[in-house]
């Protein structure tokens, strides 16, 4: 059974660092979370040679100087977390490869990285780290506040869909207050005219099977019992599934987005244009989840660690 239980958290020393502790804490004091690991990767370029000089007159290593800045900032937010054991790590190097690495070091459940649209920074660290790891991914927006009483999982009934519900509900992440509804996007497909059926017809058709997956779903997955509900949505041809399924996301309220990655080899972890992707480039608002596969193939994920 998947259990979540150790988080690692990618910090810049921005603003977003705060929001992500804050978080931090909060998903622990929510779940089973007893080891939090805090990267920080000083990028060469981010350091200017004149404040490098003044650390080293002052004969305080830059890298224990972020170091005690970081413990004082997490310890406002797990002072009264005793359980949770905390560990912050400075290194030198490429964020991308660096949290890889940390990761892979690490073994963490679940990462959580910053979601930026206004504050300093690139913002392209999330995708990049969407298509390059294995470990699964919180993303969280910059303006997100610590609260979790509505989750909604995007299902296609594939493998990949009904393990992100899994994890939702057996990472004991969520408390039984806490209300999971799945979201279904469904199309219908240009073929109907050759089944000699109308679109209304095969529409109910398409809905009825979704239904039907659903009460399988429920079969499988008694404990969601009565806080959970089907929403059907209908996509049209020219509709962006990702913009579509935030948008529901957003008139749904939830708290959070969860979504369970496709692909069964390294190579489709690399895939661009996925529905995954395509969800994190519209949200800007809402938490999301991204569920990975841990036992997917490495091949890709160790080549761009080694390369220089």
């Amino acid at each position: 059974m998947y259990t979540l239980k150790k988080l690692m958290v990618g910090l810049d020393l921005t603003k977003m660092d705060e929001t992500l502790i804050r978080y931090a804490a909060f998903l622990c004091s929510q779940s089973s979370i007893r080891q939090v690991l805090f990267v920080h990767i000083i990028q060469e370029v981010e350091i200017p040679e004149e404040l490098k000089q003044d650390y080293r007159q002052q004969n305080v290593p830059l890298e224990r100087s972020i170091t005690s800045d970081l413990e004082t900032k997490v310890s406002q937010y797990f002072a009264q977390l005793p359980q949770v054991q905390t560990e912050i790590q400075v290194v030198e190097g490429k964020p991308l490869k660096g949290l890889l690495r940390g990761a892979k070091q690490y073994h963490p459940d679940l990462m959580l990285v910053g979601r930026k649209l206004h504050l300093r920074g690139s913002g392209v660290l999330p995708q990049k780290l969407l298509r390059s790891g294995k470990t699964s991914i919180l993303f969280l927006p910059e303006n997100a506040e610590p609260v979790l009483k509505k989750i909604l999982v995007s299902i296609d009934f594939s493998d990949c869909s009904l393990m992100a519900l899994d994890r939702v509900l057996h990472s004991a992440l969520t408390r039984p207050d806490v209300e999971v509804s799945c979201l279904h996007v469904y199309e219908v497909p240009t073929g109907y005219i050759t089944l000699g059926e109308s679109y209304a017809d095969f529409e109910d058709r398409m809905k009825g099977f979704a239904t039907e997956k659903f009460d399988q779903v429920l079969a499988k997955f008694p404990e969601l019992g009565s806080r959970t509900s089907l929403k059907l949505v209908k996509r049209e041809s020219e509709d962006d599934i990702g913009e579509l399924i935030v948008l529901h996301a957003k008139r749904d309220r939830a708290d959070m987005l969860v979504i369970g990655a496709k692909g069964k080899s390294a190579a489709a972890v690399f895939m661009v244009g996925s529905v995954t992707e395509k969800i994190l480039r519209h949200d800007n608002d809402i938490p999301l989840t991204v569920f990975k596969n841990e036992k997917e193939e490495t091949g890709l994920l160790d080549a761009l660690l080694t390369e220089e």
